[in-house]
């Protein structure tokens, strides 16, 4: 998406009810956004939020454990374990990754679940079976490069592909908190072409005034959040004539107040 055909644009996403849905209820494409990318953000929502779809009726979704971090030559990696909880535990799965500006990947080696939802490189023994922690060599572990604000999605799939369960792991998030309240910013294309903001501890179904600005161009909007007091909105920074700047968002309420800041363009995407 190049940028001079892009303008700093923001975008109030109402979230569809399935992971990879066609028919969300979303406003136009803004200029400079295919009717396919507004798909495939609105896909990386739902797997975030992990929305409950045919594919997955109960909206499960794994949740990651940090268990380190280490320098290689190929970056800084952040090391993750994996659980699945309430899902069958007597089944094989695959597990795909899937990066911003790429296709999703599936990985080599079958998975395993234990009754703790850990996932696992082979069936559990016995005295594995109720464990939260196993030997390094039997759990599945991630190892990611990122960076700030870069997600990572994860897909864990039946090899008949009937159950599909998503994760998110931002290892080196972009936050603002005041009190409850809390703003975040993640890439959505490389070089923040678009960008997902999260709010969450907002009053529930409400209307909350938005703020953004990207060198020198501003933008008012809203925030519509739903019943848990969460929202989502995708931004556009580029300015027309810009290569590259900073995105800044903030939200205020009489109870709080939230804003983050991400970079964007040419040279913007530095792993941590």
């Amino acid at each position: 998406m190049p940028a001079a055909r892009m303008s700093h644009f923001g975008i109030p996403l109402f979230l569809c009810s399935a992971v990879f849905a066609t028919s969300c209820h979303a406003q136009a494409s803004p200029p400079g956004m295919s009717p396919k990318v507004l798909t495939m953000l609105q896909q990386q929502v739902g797997m975030d939020d992990h929305l409950p779809n045919d594919k997955n009726p109960s909206g499960l979704h794994i949740q990651f454990s940090k268990i380190g971090e280490s320098n290689e030559e190929a970056g800084h990696f952040a090391i993750y374990r994996a659980y699945v909880p309430g899902a069958p535990k007597d089944q094989t799965y695959v597990r795909a990754i899937w990066k911003i500006g790429a296709d999703p990947e599936f990985m080599p080696g079958d998975v395993y679940l234990n009754s703790q939802g850990l996932m696992m490189t082979k069936m559990p023994r016995p005295d594995q079976e109720y464990k939260a922690i196993v030997d390094a060599e039997d759990e599945v572990e991630f190892s990611f490069p990122a960076a700030r604000g870069e997600p990572v999605r994860v897909l864990l799939t039946t090899p008949d592909g009937k159950l599909v369960i998503p994760g998110t792991i931002v290892p080196f998030p972009i936050q603002g908190r005041e009190r409850q309240c809390k703003l975040e910013a993640r890439l959505a294309l490389p070089e923040a072409a678009a960008v997902l903001i999260y709010a969450d501890g907002l009053a529930p179904n409400s209307d909350i005034p938005y703020q953004s600005f990207s060198e020198g161009q501003s933008r008012a909007g809203t925030l519509h959040t739903n019943a848990h007091g969460h929202a989502v909105r995708i931004d556009l920074p580029y300015v027309a004539g810009k290569d590259s700047g900073n995105l800044k968002v903030a939200i205020a309420t009489k109870e709080c107040s939230a804003s983050v800041e991400i970079p964007w363009g040419k040279g913007s995407y530095k792993p941590f």
